[in-house]
């Protein structure tokens, strides 16, 4: 009797043991769930980037948006096995990992994603379904050119940075110089005018004309500080999907 006591002890607490294991260590925590995006631009869960180039990424896809809209973003990992998501391909994970997200704007569906796996050896540039399947190429030219090189060589930020570059070449036109800085340049005249009639109306008083224009300068002046509020990412993505379109490589 007592020998069956002592039994039933044993594997009560080798069953709480493993129920233990389960439920606290990192594998459990993490097992069935995508990564959660901690930057909007940058997320290096690998640790492979440098701070150069995680910083270079970050202002090229703000100005990437800026100028267009679109969002951007990279993210690397370990490995596509390390999450439990079921997923048995890097192309399946990158899909449901754009889809959790939501990257792009929900409308144009236009976002990018660019996923690195470095146990696995395999990298994704995800697109959004606004491109539809006419990207692919450029996204695998992009893969073999400009970042499978340099992965190969274990410079994995170089080719992330690289690859970053050349999707944004493949994507968009390059906005001119102007077509970037235009609203800056409205904005800096204004307040230059805004200068120049607040001069008008001290010597003229108010019966003088700067008067009137000051005003209409302020109403624009706060119609563009609206605008620029607006065209602001919040925080998170834009609700966009992805079925599938872009590329992948491996090394």
């Amino acid at each position: 009797m007592e020998l069956n006591i002592v039994q039933h002890a044993k594997r009560i607490l080798s069953f709480a043991a493993v129920l233990c294991v389960l439920l606290f260590s990192p594998a459990a925590k993490t097992e069935g769930a995508y990564p959660s995006a901690m930057d909007e631009y940058v997320n290096d869960y690998a640790g492979v980037l440098n701070s150069a180039d995680s910083e270079q990424i970050r202002k090229m896809f703000k100005d990437l948006e800026y100028q267009t809209g679109i969002e951007a973003t990279v993210v690397t990992i370990d490995s596509i096995g390390s999450y439990g998501t079921g997923d048995a391909t890097i192309e399946s994970f990158a899909t449901n990992l754009f889809n959790t997200w939501g990257v792009g704007k929900k409308k144009e569906n236009n976002g990018v994603l660019i996923l690195v796996s470095v146990k696995d050896r395999e990298c994704r540039i995800e697109l959004g379904k606004g491109y539809g399947r006419r990207y692919s190429s450029l996204m695998q030219q992009v893969i073999d050119e400009k970042m499978v090189p340099y992965f190969k060589a274990e410079d994995y930020s170089r080719g992330i940075y690289e690859g970053s570059r050349g999707v944004i070449e493949n994507i968009t036109k390059k906005a001119s110089w102007f077509s970037f800085y235009k609203w800056h340049l409205a904005i800096a005249l204004l307040v230059i005018v805004c200068i120049f009639t607040g001069v008008s109306c001290v010597r003229s008083g108010k019966k003088g004309w700067g008067w009137a224009f000051f005003a209409a300068a302020g109403f624009l002046l706060l119609f563009l500080i609206r605008m620029f509020s607006k065209g602001k990412r919040s925080k998170g993505f834009g609700g966009g999907s992805s079925s599938g379109g872009g590329a992948s490589g491996k090394w």
